[in-house]
């Protein structure tokens, strides 16, 4: 990542406290709750949380398998995640292929960033690294699941930023990212 991302206002970071999309997924929380939710917290002023997620009218089985699908997900997603190259395996090194705003042009900003994988087959990928210091520094915990929902599967996109000033302004402008991300991927599936 480099230090060209398009941060909001810091008057935006102070009224994130105030702010509530709707109510923080919880397990016990039904699968119709969840239709369709999208959440941000700020935590302290150097930790903040983003939570999404989408019910998705197909079996998980089948959402993993468009999910996992790297070489395709660049013809449906145009919105963050790209792709991913690598060591695709719990523990692997990776290089992810994302969208993070836009350049000086109006252009997606497109980023190759490595990982170390966290990967549960089937269930769940994300990883958990540093930021570069020229962003902040910190830690990003990035994190794609998908669950059983009845004959349907709840797809969940979380992130939680530690240790980054900026943490309240990368959440507020992930949000929209990740919904469009979820909602794209459900089109995909359903397709």
């Amino acid at each position: 990542m480099h230090s060209s991302f398009p941060f909001t206002s810091t008057a935006l970071a102070a009224s994130l406290l105030a702010i509530a999309f709707s109510a923080p997924l919880a397990a016990d929380t039904s699968c119709d709750a969840r239709l369709m939710s999208g959440s941000i917290a700020q935590l302290s002023p150097t930790h903040a949380t983003v939570d999404t997620s989408v019910l998705i009218n197909a079996a998980p089985e089948d959402v993993w398998a468009t999910l996992t699908d790297f070489d395709n997900m660049a013809n449906w997603s145009t919105s963050t995640l790209q792709g991913m190259t690598g060591d695709i395996q719990d523990g692997g090194s990776v290089t992810i292929t994302f969208i993070f705003g836009t350049d000086e042009n109006g252009e997606p900003n497109l980023m190759e960033i490595p990982h170390t994988l966290i990967y549960e087959d089937g269930q769940s990928f994300g990883w958990s690294d540093p930021f570069s210091e020229d962003i902040g520094g910190g830690h990003d915990n990035h994190l794609y699941r998908v669950e059983a929902c009845g004959d349907q599967t709840l797809f969940v996109q979380s992130d939680e930023i530690v240790d980054n000033p900026y943490a309240a302004n990368f959440v507020a402008q992930l949000l929209p990212m990740y919904q469009t991300f979820n909602v794209e991927l459900k089109a995909s599936v359903e397709d």
